[in-house]
């Protein structure tokens, strides 16, 4: 049995009854980092742990660091009951408990108080309009414009600077975010900064995120609602004359094509997105089983270009 458990977000004081009670329960501790305030607790009563912060020293990525903390985990567990802390919660951004509830081991979760109360408080801002949470090593497809987003795991500058790149990509590179160290802390830091003055900080530590704030930036969603908002408001069906009008644009685009036509790309793909919405609009196809159609067909299109 592995008891999983969290030390909260901020100091000792955030540390629950049930933490406290299995602290102190004789089984071996395992802390997936020590550099967390509430283990002031630890020394204090002179409670031994073990730390896994020496892998951070030497695997390559995040993501062996992990592998290798949930495989020490699992070899202790075959023998005896362990307890594993993590900051914060254990079921909010924690790889290596979400690693663990895939393997064949037996847990038991204890909650923490999350680090997402104390950063909403400190940049001021309301979840109940959605809120993404991400790793820095996310894809920039993973950035939804119109949804508040919050990074976690900015350890660093060189972190930062990569994070910085990759929102001015998504974002417009004047846009504002936020970066949050020790939040709820005394030593807390909040610096309202444009997204292109990311890897200027010298804040950054173990405990920093970045919060971006929805942005007026339009993405994908956003083009596919506009074109929805358009067919329900012209009452547009695939009659005979619409589907030749479109048919005879999409052709006469197709031919005007050139390695410099980017317009004429853009009113291809635009047109066919109404074409598609048209249909979906009419209750011929759905947007999702269409997306799983394209997936399907990604290979076979892919061999065209070889």
């Amino acid at each position: 049995m592995i008891n999983i458990v969290g030390l909260g977000a901020t100091n000792e004081r955030d540390l629950t009854l049930e933490a406290v009670k299995i602290i102190n329960n004789g089984n071996r501790n395992f802390l997936r980092t020590e550099k967390h305030e509430a283990v002031e607790y630890f020394y204090k009563n002179n409670i031994n742990f073990i730390s896994f912060d020496y892998l951070y020293d030497y695997k390559e990525s995040f993501e062996k660091v992990y592998e290798s903390i949930v495989e020490n985990l699992i070899n202790y567990s075959k023998n005896e009951d362990i307890n594993y802390f993590v900051p914060g919660t254990p079921l909010v951004a924690e790889k290596t408990v979400a690693m663990l509830l895939n393997k064949d081991v037996d847990l038991n979760i204890i909650n923490g108080i999350s680090f997402i109360e104390p950063v909403l408080a400190a940049v001021g801002r309301d979840a109940v309009n959605g809120l993404i949470f991400l790793d820095s090593d996310a894809s920039k497809n993973d950035f939804v414009t119109n949804k508040d987003i919050l990074v976690t795991q900015v350890y660093n500058k060189r972190i930062a600077s990569d994070l910085s790149l990759k929102l001015q990509e998504v974002y417009a590179p004047e846009d504002s975010c936020f970066v949050i160290t020790d939040a709820g802390l005394e030593s807390q830091i909040v610096k309202k900064i444009p997204i292109y003055e990311l890897s200027r900080l010298d804040i950054y530590n173990h405990q920093s995120c970045v919060y971006i704030p929805k942005s007026g930036v339009k993405g994908l969603n956003e083009l596919l609602d506009e074109i929805e908002r358009f067919c329900v408001q012209d009452d547009l069906n695939t009659n005979e004359d619409l589907y030749l009008k479109l048919k005879e644009n999409l052709i006469e685009s197709a031919n005007n094509i050139s390695p410099d036509s980017e317009q004429e790309i853009i009113s291809i793909f635009v047109k066919s997105l109404y074409l598609l919405k048209i249909k979906e609009h009419e209750g011929y196809l759905n947007f999702g089983n269409l997306i799983d159609d394209i997936y399907k067909k990604l290979d076979k299109i892919g061999l065209f270009f070889k």
